[in-house]
């Protein structure tokens, strides 16, 4: 193995076009050094590129570009059990690239569309890289590791895709979605309903329930164009009025995990979200102003198996808490307006929710503060930031149905 140290993504660049041009066959690691835990790999045969990978959404780019490119195995899925038997070698298990090189080898997936999986998975690894190095002013400090090429992925090399080719194509992606002001955000983003009263008055009947529908504050941008088939950039630009007026936010999210149990694991509708909550989970709500805490919150109460409710103006706390009766209520202390002292009050004063639990949050944790909270009702206390560590217990200790849905 060899190693070298660059510092920008024009040296990225460069590195990978060399290996086009100097033929190289075997496998280029690049780790970041502000990212601890991200890796990506390039793997080149014949001086093209065979594959990728990347630590962020595995899973889920994966599933996306097997539901695009092979929509037979979709439609294998939903026949009698009597037709799938002569797929029994790969219909309880996730299909992965060694697996699909086998289908395209069998002659169950095309050439093409073998090629057209990789290509659309290194085109996204390779977007997700050059927008971290434009958001960073094009500096990257990483390490670049080369390295041998597996003997069986050399073997089963499907289709070699020019460096060159799929650099462009995916810097072009990047362009279009610079362009269209969406820089700053990810599509491996995943959009929430803030507001759904709000969404409820700004749209049509239709419209509200084909974004009530789809958005489930787990799937990501990208998830949702593939599987409404719209182009990524029009969908997300769909979006923008509501982002907008904070109707509708972006929050990150996890990959997807397999569940081992169904058949055809792999397919795009098939996969477990491993923040998808059951509509019988336990309901939290949060008042809190800054949109950051409630991010945090939604993600931290979302792996927990828990349903959210994000209420950011105070005013509207109450009517809201009373449609939606959730069985558990975090409030910010300091709020423009009014502070949570007051709301919590306001809340003790409804008979249904006199035994609800309520959390107050704050950046201040004196004695004072907490004897206060005390005397307005409140169930407990904890200070910010919002972290698992911290909401975890409390939901332990307030709502144990929602730890044993894990």
């Amino acid at each position: 193995m060899t190693a070298y140290e660059i510092r920008t993504l024009d040296e990225l660049e460069m590195n990978i076009r060399v290996c086009g041009q100097k033929q190289f066959t075997g496998r280029l690691e690049l780790k970041i050094q502000d990212f601890a835990g991200l890796q990506w790999n390039f793997f080149f045969y014949g001086g093209g590129l065979i594959e990728g990978s990347s630590s962020v959404h595995p899973v889920r780019r994966w599933c996306r570009q097997v539901a695009q490119y092979c929509p037979q195995l979709a439609i294998e899925s939903s026949q009698p059990s009597g037709h799938r038997q002569a797929h029994a070698e790969y219909s309880s298990q996730y299909i992965d690239q060694t697996m699909l090189r086998r289908l395209t080898q069998q002659g169950k997936v095309s050439q093409e569309q073998m090629t057209s999986v990789v290509a659309g998975n290194l085109r996204e690894i390779l977007f997700d890289l050059i927008q971290l190095g434009k958001q960073h002013r094009n500096r990257l400090k990483a390490q670049l590791i080369y390295g041998q090429l597996p003997p069986a992925m050399a073997a089963t090399a499907a289709g070699v895709i020019p460096v060159e080719q799929i650099w462009h194509q995916a810097l072009e992606s990047w362009k279009d979605w610079h362009q269209a002001g969406l820089g700053s955000w990810s599509p491996n983003w995943s959009p929430v309903i803030w507001d759904a009263q709000e969404l409820q008055q700004q749209t049509s009947l239709l419209v509200y329930h084909n974004l009530t529908t789809w958005i489930n504050g787990d799937r990501t941008l990208r998830d949702l164009a593939v599987k409404l088939k719209q182009p990524l950039v029009a969908l997300t630009q769909s979006l923008l009025p509501y982002i907008r007026k904070g109707i509708i936010g972006l929050i990150e999210v996890r990959d997807w995990q397999r569940d081992p149990g169904s058949k055809l694991g792999f397919l795009f509708d098939q996969v477990t979200p491993i923040s998808q909550v059951r509509s019988t989970s336990p309901l939290v709500a949060y008042i809190e102003d800054s949109r950051f805490d409630c991010i945090a919150m939604n993600q931290i109460l979302a792996q927990a198996g828990c349903r959210f409710i994000s209420i950011q103006d105070p005013l509207q706390a109450l009517p809201i808490l009373m449609e939606q009766k959730p069985d558990a209520i975090f409030l910010d202390l300091l709020m423009p307006v009014t502070n949570g002292y007051e709301v919590c009050a306001q809340i003790r004063r409804i008979s249904a929710f006199q035994n609800t639990p309520i959390i107050i949050v704050t950046s201040s944790d004196g004695i004072v503060d907490r004897v206060r909270a005390k005397l307005v009702g409140s169930s407990g206390f904890i200070s910010k930031p919002i972290e698992p560590d911290k909401i975890i217990p409390v939901l332990r200790d307030y709502l144990p149905s929602s730890s044993q849905q894990n």
